[in-house]
């Protein structure tokens, strides 16, 4: 800098070191204050990001297993045997024979708090059938009433006062007009192609003289719902057996991540005024499934974002009371100050009731 004295002279002078350093000292402040401000607001976004992700994440899941259920039943809910075990075959699957009950929805709680499992059970086909009896039956036909709503290709369960069995039908054209096959082998389907016979096992089904059916028709679903590797909703058809990967086991179809515990509860109306009291609903397997009239469910979501202070002091709960928290990777809680304490993250609870309307027609007067 120059500066010109009143005598005309020039004179030159300069900033010194020490200003130059409390410059210097000031800048730094403030690309600190600024760093931290950005820091500050990046977290908070990205809170604020993975709790919508979670939010949405857990309202879609939900959503998905409310449809499953409110399915459940359809096809068999009028049946009397509701509750019996379902003896079937199985060419897809390993072993060939398998059974399942019949019922609408079951709820296997999971060991200690652990998540619970859900298996949803319905028909899909489109000429309902409430029930049906059949008579004259040997190891491959059955002698009905009617085979209105029966096609070929259906899958029926028979039963009687002593088991259930599944079968497929193959034939629905004899010349009686009431008598339908269900033998091993190829047959014809609705689509004019010839078809291997999945569920009917080469020696038929003996033991059945006279019972009822139930018609499920040609795509009917056995959806298993469980959380897998403590963070992901998945679920499978165990009817339509499927093991694309090749590892001997039933293919999953992933619904969400995020997912890390399924609780559910079933309400029954065991004083039979058609009302679920806080004391009907239970855990346990009802024995009689006519009494079934919804299931409580709950989905606990956990966002993806680890926060460094500890942010849920409290297990998360529900209307069946608190969930049992692990630590991140599943481990027992043991409150390690890591990021695989669960109390770091943030959580979204998503319940509902479900009512079975398929059980509450089939029951009702």
């Amino acid at each position: 800098m120059k500066l010109i004295s009143e005598k005309g002279g020039i004179r030159e002078r300069g900033f010194s070191l020490v200003e130059i350093l409390v410059g210097v000292l000031i800048g730094m402040i403030g690309i600190i204050v600024i760093f931290q401000m950005l820091a500050t607001a990046e977290e908070r976004k990205r809170s604020t990001a993975s709790g919508t992700d979670a939010q949405i994440t857990g309202a879609v899941a939900l959503q998905t297993i409310e449809r499953d259920i409110r399915l459940s039943g359809y096809g068999f809910s009028t049946s009397a045997y509701i509750g019996c075990t379902v003896n079937a075959y199985d060419a897809g699957r390993p072993g060939g024979s398998f059974d399942f009950t019949l019922a609408p929805v079951q709820i296997t709680q999971g060991v200690s708090g652990a998540p619970d499992t859900i298996t949803t059970l319905w028909g899909n086909s489109p000429l309902f059938v409430a029930s049906q009896t059949f008579s004259s039956s040997t190891n491959t036909s059955k002698r009905t009433e009617s085979r209105s709503g029966v096609q070929i290709g259906d899958l029926l369960v028979i039963a009687n006062s002593t088991s259930c069995a599944l079968i497929e039908i193959t034939g629905n054209t004899n010349a009686d007009g009431v008598t339908v096959d269900h033998a091993a082998g190829s047959y014809t389907n609705l689509a004019g192609s010839s078809t291997l016979s999945r569920y009917n096992p080469g020696s038929g089904v003996p033991g059945y003289i006279s019972g009822f059916y139930y018609n499920l028709g040609n795509g009917p679903r056995r959806n298993i719902w469980v959380l897998r590797n403590h963070k992901t909703l998945t679920v499978t058809n165990d009817l339509m057996y499927s093991d694309a990967n090749g590892d001997g086991s039933n293919d999953w179809l992933e619904i969400s991540d995020g997912a890390i515990d399924l609780q559910a509860d079933y309400g029954i109306d065991a004083n039979g005024d058609n009302k679920i009291s806080s004391s009907e609903w239970t855990t346990t397997n009802p024995v009689n499934w006519s009494k079934v009239r919804a299931v409580r469910v709950a989905l606990l979501l956990r966002s993806g974002q680890y926060e460094r202070a500890q942010v849920t002091t409290a297990a998360p709960a529900w209307a069946g009371g608190s969930f049992v928290m692990s630590n991140v990777d599943g481990t027992p809680d043991t409150n390690p100050a890591s990021d695989n304490n669960w109390r770091n993250y943030r959580y979204r609870v998503y319940e509902t009731v479900i009512p079975l309307r398929n059980m509450l027609w089939g029951t009702a007067p």
